[in-house]
């Protein structure tokens, strides 16, 4: 064999040898799966994992107002004018003829004293009263025969028929009949007069308001014994208090710092105790005025414009001063989000939800703009938790530490 023949017998050999080497085996398959696992589970625990601190919020109906609010306090509901009901005359309340939080109107009777004795002297007045008008004519009738009489006499006396004597008396019978009529005519005067005062006597165990309002409570009971105002040893003299709810406002203390800020004419939203899903409009009446003597918490007026039944006097509201005039829709409620739960996925709108310790990325339909506000159409709904500035790397099904 030639060198030749042999170098071509290794040469053939060794790449024999090498195709038989770059045969994958069994054990590499194994190998490349393991491989793919480790890469996986590396990949989903750098991804899938890992675990992000974030803030989170929940969906809750907003009035687009809150977006302007500029500061909110809590004050007071105050009425244009308010007075106790008090009596004119000592007696026994029998009657409550309205009810508490009840609209009256001026001059309305509210309440009854008892009023037998009261009625009783007016109706005797009112008999001596027409006594009175009845001698009054009596009288009238009597001066017209005297003056009748006298003219008489007279004549006769002219054709010396009667006697001086005669005639003077025909003269005293006149003047007795003048006096007469002047007697029962002032007696009739007196008599109208303690009519009148048994009449007003009478109406005065009538309690009725001074002016029109809403009676706020009463402070009396059946039963209980009313006395005039100063009246000695009485205690009982104010049946029931009355607010002319005609103009409302609610009075609010400040803090110095905002008091400035407050102006004539602001627009506010007041909310008010018990009406939770009401809002009224409002506007500033009384501004801290400037230049003052500086006070630890200024007192601001705020006119709520509707006039509302509903609305009562003593009751506790809450005042949002907005930095612009409220506008139509405002004041209805809708899902509100802040802008820096937003996010964009493929040039959509998106939020990150909180379900089950992870983000679950969820796209939304938005609406208008309210400042840092957005309207959300459609997507969440009210309890859902949203992610606050969602972190760089959070991505569907990401872990969460909340």
């Amino acid at each position: 064999m030639t060198s030749e023949a042999f170098s071509k017998g290794r040469a053939g050999k060794s790449a024999a040898e090498g195709a038989e080497r770059r045969k994958i085996q069994p054990m590499d398959w194994v190998m490349m799966a393991s491989l793919s696992v480790i890469l996986g589970i590396f990949v989903y625990t750098s991804i899938f994992t890992r675990e992000f601190s974030v803030n989170v919020v929940s969906v809750a109906l907003k009035c687009p107002y809150q977006a302007y609010t500029r500061y909110s306090a809590t004050g007071s509901v105050v009425a244009k004018s308010r007075a106790d009901v008090g009596v004119k005359v000592a007696g026994q309340l029998v009657e409550l003829a309205v009810e508490e939080g009840g609209l009256v109107e001026k001059g309305q009777v509210i309440a009854l004293l008892e009023s037998a004795d009261a009625a009783a002297r007016k109706d005797q007045a009112e008999a001596r009263h027409r006594l009175a008008i009845a001698n009054l004519e009596q009288a009238r009738v009597d001066l017209t025969e005297e003056r009748f009489n006298l003219a008489r006499y007279k004549k006769l006396f002219e054709m010396g028929s009667v006697s001086r004597s005669e005639y003077k008396s025909a003269e005293a019978g006149h003047r007795k009949a003048v006096s007469v009529l002047d007697a029962a005519d002032a007696l009739v005067r007196a008599e109208a007069a303690a009519l009148k005062r048994a009449e007003i006597a009478l109406d005065n165990t009538r309690i009725r308001v001074p002016f029109g309002g809403m009676i706020l409570k009463f402070n009396a009971d059946i039963g209980d014994m009313m006395v005039p105002p100063g009246f000695a040893g009485g205690k009982n003299s104010s049946i029931a208090t009355i607010a002319d709810v005609s103009v409302l406002a609610v009075e609010v203390e400040v803090p110095e710092s905002v008091a400035g800020e407050i102006r004539q004419g602001q627009s506010c939203v007041v909310d008010l105790d018990g009406l939770p899903d009401v809002h009224f409009t409002g506007e500033v009446d009384a501004a801290p005025l400037t230049g003052e003597r500086p006070q630890p918490r200024p007192l601001v007026k705020v006119r709520i414009i509707e006039s509302d039944p509903r609305i009562r006097p003593d009751t506790t509201a809450r005042v949002s001063f907005l930095s612009r005039s409220l506008s139509v829709g405002d004041d209805v409620p809708r899902i509100l989000v802040h802008s820096s739960v937003i996010v964009t996925d493929r040039g959509e709108p998106a939020v990150y939800l909180v379900r089950d310790e992870r983000a679950v990325l969820k796209s939304v339909r938005t609406g208008t703009r309210f400042h840092d506000r957005v309207e959300i159409l459609g997507g969440v709904s009210v309890g859902d938790r949203l992610i606050v500035n969602p972190p760089k790397g959070l991505k569907n099904g990401s872990r969460l530490v909340l």
